[in-house]
């Protein structure tokens, strides 16, 4: 509403995601005022956490069809804060070891962010892993992560029990300069 003080607007009592926008004043920019000059911003530019669901048909195919779970930007990184996998178990007991993958090179299962090893392997309920990169050879990537998207895919030959899963992601997109 024109005319109306922000301190009078309703509150957004959910989490702001992509799409979302922000007023700020940018005080590098002098035109609108000395002061700076009022501008917006996508809260993609600000950490955010988005959630992606996979249904048991895609958790099998993350061998051959990895998912993008972050776009790339040009001229940006992403930043990984944190992953968190919401498992959810329904009929067939995973009996592979494979492994689930996240990163930016989906075609190098050794250049992983972080991994969830034998995800689900022999588990018969729902199980919750939370991930972020600690100091070791996960998290190295041998190529730049300058635009390049972010992804998850399974090792081996892929997944073959009966379970789903929500991921949750939080991240945020880093200017290039």
């Amino acid at each position: 509403m024109a005319g109306q003080r922000l301190t009078d607007k309703t509150a957004l009592e959910e989490q702001a995601g992509s799409g979302d926008l922000l007023m700020l004043v940018d005080v590098n920019d002098t035109t609108g005022s000395s002061a700076g000059t009022s501008k917006k911003t996508d809260f993609k530019y600000v950490i955010q956490t988005d959630k992606f669901s996979l249904s048991n048909a895609d958790v099998l195919n993350l061998d051959t069809a990895p998912k993008t779970i972050i776009g790339a930007l040009s001229g940006y990184i992403t930043t990984i804060y944190n992953v968190t996998v919401l498992c959810t178990y329904a009929a067939a007991t995973e009996v592979s070891s494979n492994n689930l993958n996240f990163g930016y090179v989906d075609t190098n299962d050794n250049a992983y962010w972080c991994q969830i090893r034998d995800c689900m392997n022999l588990k018969t309920t729902d199980l919750t892993y939370q991930l972020s990169a600690s100091p070791s050879s996960q998290g190295t990537c041998t190529e730049t992560i300058l635009n390049k998207p972010f992804k998850m895919w399974a090792t081996g030959s892929g997944f073959s029990g009966g379970w789903s899963c929500d991921v949750y992601i939080t991240y945020a997109y880093t200017k290039i300069i």
